[in-house]
């Protein structure tokens, strides 16, 4: 009999998948139903579209109100990469503003092939990496991650008499011991949520590299976490 698994198993999740119509439409037999759940997916696909390229013309005219709306809608995702990055929430926060006066002044440089938000995410990635470059890079306390915003499912089986919170704050302590480059992955996948192909955008690098950062990241965290249980 093979040996069962030693250790926890970290899961981390970027949110559970949403319903999706198509299957469920597909799943109830009835063709016309598939017809109208595309059409409708479609629809709402083009009116997404329409709303960003909106947006984008009004940052190209320097609109400060559309400006407001990038942070509305990017804010958040801003903070937890730049939190992430710098493992600390004022210059966070100070990064956040520099990247918005970056969009301001440079919404005409903007080509669109990956979409706003992985632009703006890409802005805020490099200006975080301008700073690191300036100090030495001094690994943040486990109290500092909560204000990264990680979000994760600490365990997927696990010994139930073992107290979630030492095992979360093991992960946590985990995760702030990776190399910048391999944390900056794990956020953008694991808390944001990018495909592979957004990672390779928002950090200029290629998607091989981006997966390989990824992959080297997680073994170090389960090889981190071995043994809690035992």
């Amino acid at each position: 009999m093979a040996d069962a698994p030693r250790g926890p198993k970290a899961r981390f999740t970027a949110g559970r998948p949403g319903h999706d119509p198509r299957r469920a439409a597909a799943r109830s037999g009835n063709p016309g139903a598939v017809r109208s759940s595309i059409s409708l997916e479609r629809r709402a696909r083009t009116l997404a579209d329409s709303d960003e390229s909106q947006l984008i013309a009004r940052l190209r005219a320097h609109d400060l109100e559309a400006l407001g709306e990038v942070f509305r809608r990017y804010g958040e995702p801003m903070t937890t990469l730049a939190a992430s990055m710098l493992r600390n929430r004022t210059e966070a926060d100070d990064v956040v503003e520099d990247a918005l006066l970056r969009i301001h002044r440079g919404a005409h440089t903007f080509r669109g092939e990956r979409g706003l938000r992985t632009w703006v995410l890409r802005i805020t990635a490099n200006l975080c990496r301008d700073r690191l470059r300036r100090r030495k890079f001094v690994a943040g306390s486990v109290d500092d991650l909560p204000q990264a915003g990680l979000s994760f499912n600490p365990v997927a089986d696990w010994d139930g008499a073992m107290d979630q919170r030492v095992l979360a704050a093991a992960l946590e302590r985990a995760i702030a011991a990776l190399p910048a480059d391999q944390r900056e992955a794990i956020v953008l996948r694991h808390r944001l949520g990018l495909s592979h192909a957004e990672m390779a955008e928002t950090l200029g690098l290629p998607e091989g590299t981006v997966k390989s950062r990824l992959s080297r990241a997680l073994a170090a965290l389960r090889e981190s976490l071995e043994g809690l249980d035992r």
